[in-house]
């Protein structure tokens, strides 16, 4: 198999990247391409669905350059290889990590094929829900879909498994970041998506969900009838409703509009997606209940993955795993940055959540938990999970 190496990448998405969710001024990051390749001056454009997406918008907290993550070794396409363009839908702002993770990818993928391969995104929901965007994906309608993994849940069941409260908490983003990217449970979890004929090409879980509300939060009393608006999954509906709440479960599109007419009084959510939808806007308190770190993942369309070359599908998992570790990197630091900006710039008051209130939370969500452990139907899987988190 021939190979490319290169020491670093120049690519515009992945040269600069703001810092302003951490409420900080500006600052870039830049990377020399090696070789003397051509590659895009920062404040150019890379295309995307719907038109031009000025490189650099995508707002990175942490400061990390994606192109450490991009050294090395990838597999080369062959010089007379043929010309693929993939498509990519989410439902993510074009200002969030989530598409300058995708701008990442696309230009990786991009600058590494020669060109042979090339991304075209559409954000901003443009390709409809995520539960559309999902089905479309399977259908061969849209190619590649990063998103949630409970939004494919009547495809693949056991994603699920993510959507069990407390499962994940405690372990350091450095666990999780092994278990996901490189583990037995990740060859397991790759067999159940493609069995539903989903290519895997990412998987994060390291963003713990929250509460963002119009009305304080420190028990399970304030909790009751406060109506939360969930993600389309009725394992975390089944969690709000056993501690009192009433779940409402709308597509990420909704959010906004939902909150600002009264529909919902608070939203779960990782903090950065409080931020980017404009929810911090509408919200006044703050309660970091970590009650459930959710899957993040990258699927695409199998019968594509497997249409294509050898070479193509090896550089497309290649340039995968190296924007996967780099998710991951990032993902402490944005939470942390996400939080001071809600906190300073939107000035939500934060309702601190006391080790008893969690416990209680536990308690009285024991039979919801064990549901979701039921409806993953996979007691194997659990246990590998288990096993791989505590080697």
């Amino acid at each position: 198999m021939k190979m490319k190496k290169l020491a670093a990448l120049g690519m515009a998405a992945l040269m600069t990247l703001s810092m302003t969710a951490c409420g900080g001024d500006s600052k870039t990051t830049t990377a020399a391409a090696a070789g003397g390749a051509t590659t895009a001056a920062a404040g150019t454009t890379a295309a995307v669905g719907g038109g031009s997406q000025a490189a650099g918008e995508a707002k990175d907290p942490s400061g990390l350059a994606a192109a450490e993550f991009l050294t090395g070794t990838f597999t080369a396409l062959p010089a007379d290889g043929e010309t693929v363009n993939l498509t990519l839908g989410h439902a993510g702002t074009e200002s969030s990590t989530a598409h300058g993770l995708c701008l990442a990818f696309k230009e990786a993928l991009e600058f590494y094929s020669d060109g042979k391969m090339t991304v075209t995104i559409y954000p901003n929901s443009q390709m409809g829900s995520d539960a559309e965007m999902i089905s479309s994906c399977l259908a061969g309608d849209l190619d590649i879909v990063p998103q949630a993994g409970s939004v494919h849940l009547s495809f693949v069941p056991e994603a699920a498994i993510f959507d069990t409260p407390f499962l994940t908490a405690g372990y350091s983003a450095e666990k999780l970041t092994e278990v996901c990217i490189d583990s037995e449970f990740r060859d397991m979890y790759n067999e159940l998506n493609e069995k539903a004929g989903l290519k895997l090409l990412q998987l994060k879980v390291v963003d713990s969900m929250n509460l963002t509300s119009n009305k304080a939060v420190h028990s399970l009393a304030d909790l009751k009838g406060l109506k939360i608006r969930t993600a389309q999954s009725e394992s975390r509906m089944a969690f709000w409703s056993a501690l009192g709440a009433n779940p409402t479960p709308l597509a990420f599109s909704e959010l906004y509009m939902a909150l600002q007419n009264g529909t919902v009084d608070a939203q779960d959510n990782i903090w950065e997606n409080a931020v980017t939808s404009g929810a911090a806007e509408q919200q006044k308190y703050l309660i970091p209940t970590e009650h459930m770190m959710p899957s993040m993942e990258w699927s695409m369309n199998k019968e594509k993955f497997d249409s294509l070359p050898a070479e193509y599908q090896s550089l497309i998992m290649e340039i995968s795993k190296a924007i996967n570790a780099y998710d991951f990197s990032i993902s402490v630091t944005n939470s942390e940055g996400y939080y001071n900006q809600l906190v300073n710039e939107y000035k939500l008051e934060v309702c601190e959540v006391s080790g008893e209130f969690r416990e209680e939370m536990k308690t009285a969500a024991a039979d919801s938990i064990q549901k979701v452990h039921d409806s993953v139907g996979n007691e194997a899987l659990y246990e590998t999970l288990e096993k791989c988190l505590k080697q």
